[in-house]
């Protein structure tokens, strides 16, 4: 437990120019003791447009992730949607359920099959673009998660694995800190919304706001489901890691 206690206590710290900006307080934006944050930021930044990117080909749309050095942050430029990418998909799903068949994994084609269906009723809806503007802060979340139970399951004694695990860890936690910071001045604070509404330059053009659009929610709905999926990731993160640690590490843990 000492691992995750100490690097809590880091992320939270490293999170204290977000809280910062939620609460419109200058204190820690500018201390040189907050640099590391800058990378920890780029790295979200990164896997955030990572994710936006692969959904958007899931869904037929070419597109390219990139960081946006005009208004901070990322971006991902797509082009119209390629319904040649969706028959490549679909044709992979089928010779998959016809793998799955010869090998008589039956119940692998239920959960293809269920997943194919919802992909296809995702394409026809709007269903797609609810997605591809929730993976962005989605995939911080899983990669965040991915990151904690690698530091929960890294067995190396190695001083190399020991650096790895505890950046593992520190980044991990400083992923689901940051969306949970979000998403509470987004549910609780008229300024942080007045603020997230007028990124890139515009109005509404953050993922939360159109996802509120899309779905006829106010924008701290928007933010109660990023909550609810940050909470819930780290909540399962932390069960298996603690459930499943490799007993040579079970007092380090």
């Amino acid at each position: 437990m000492r691992i995750f206690l100490i690097s809590f206590a880091i992320a939270i710290f490293f999170c204290l120019p977000s809280i910062g900006r939620e609460l419109d307080i200058d204190t820690f934006r500018h201390s040189w003791f907050f640099f590391p944050v800058v990378g920890l930021e780029y790295m979200l930044t990164f896997f955030h447009e990572i994710g936006h990117t692969v959904t958007m080909w899931l869904f037929g749309y070419p597109a390219l992730p990139q960081f946006d050095f005009e208004h901070g942050g990322g971006l991902s430029r797509h082009w119209g949607r390629s319904w040649m990418i969706l028959v490549v998909i679909w044709s992979g799903a089928l010779a998959g359920a016809i793998y799955l068949y010869q090998h008589m994994y039956y119940r692998g084609i239920v959960y293809l099959a269920a997943g194919i269906a919802l992909h296809v009723i995702c394409v026809l809806t709007r269903g797609h673009d609810i997605l591809i503007s929730f993976m962005g802060q989605g995939t911080e979340v899983l990669i965040g998660g991915f990151c904690m139970l690698r530091a929960f399951w890294n067995t190396t004694e190695k001083s190399h694995g020991a650096v790895e695990r505890w950046l593992n860890m520190v980044f991990g936690l400083y992923a689901m800190l940051s969306n949970s910071i979000l998403a509470a001045g987004l549910m609780f604070s008229d300024i942080s919304r007045a603020a997230y509404a007028l990124q890139k330059g515009g109005h509404l053009l953050g993922d939360l706001d159109k996802i509120a659009l899309a779905t006829h929610l106010p924008v701290q709905g928007a933010a109660a489901i990023l909550m609810l999926f940050t909470l819930g990731i780290f909540a399962l993160v932390v069960f298996l890691g603690w459930r499943h640690r490799p007993d040579h590490y079970a007092t380090d843990l």
